[in-house]
């Protein structure tokens, strides 16, 4: 399925192979969890003179390698918004947006969304909890059921946190650590375990439970062992 990774960047075509531009942004509905178009930046008239990004309707798109559209000449803006029933300036853009629980909680920020092609439909979340909690725990993934959609200041998540998965997981990443420091010593292994923990304790006060805790739990273990 496609992401907000894989599309945003890609070049966008016309229907006889047409250079368009290139997509700037996936665009999202204000508040539910699913995908309603791209907005596309045609690059510079002449290679001199800027041009507004104009935005397609995820129905006027076909995507692939790249973004295919189904036209020679970008859309007008009123049309999609006729079809959307809002402006395009009430869309959202979540890449990088503030992800919380339900209650209110910060978990991390958005790092790429995965949604069905055709519906737009969001059916996966991957979240970042910063460079150390990303190395540590790893991106944490969250399924399509358990995204709300957006609040006006964040993408919510439900407290499902045991379907939380992280991508990387610590203990891979600690374990590594730890060998390491048994070839370059034992100060190296105490400051590499302690970022670990401290990330890890990071994302487990955000979560409460699941992922984060049972990091921290292993951890503790590795220490313990040293």
């Amino acid at each position: 399925m496609p992401s907000t990774g894989t599309v945003e960047r890609a070049y966008v075509t016309g229907e006889s192979a047409t250079n368009l531009g290139r997509v700037s942004a996936v665009l999202f509905h204000p508040s539910e969890p699913r995908a309603v178009g791209v907005q596309i930046d045609p690059g510079p008239l002449l290679h001199l003179f800027e041009r507004r990004p104009r935005f397609a309707l995820l129905e006027q798109i076909e995507i692939g390698e790249g973004v295919r559209l189904a036209a020679d000449k970008l859309p007008r803006d009123d049309a999609g918004e006729r079809v959307l029933g809002y402006s395009w300036e009430d869309t959202v853009v979540w890449r990088g947006m503030p992800v919380h629980s339900a209650d209110g909680g910060y978990v991390g920020s958005l790092f790429e969304a995965i949604f069905d092609g055709m519906t737009g439909g969001v059916t996966g979340i991957r979240i970042s909890t910063g460079v150390v909690g990303d190395a540590a725990v790893g991106r944490l993934e969250v399924d399509g059921s358990l995204v709300r959609g957006f609040d006006g200041a964040a993408v919510v998540v439900t407290p499902g946190f045991a379907d939380i998965e992280a991508s990387g997981g610590a203990a891979k990443r600690v374990a590594g650590g730890v060998a390491a420091a048994r070839v370059h010593g034992e100060r190296i292994a105490k400051t590499t375990l302690r970022a670990g923990a401290a990330a890890a304790d990071a994302v487990g006060r955000s979560l409460e439970s699941g992922v984060g805790r049972k990091a921290i739990d292993k951890l503790k273990s590795l220490m313990d062992e040293e």
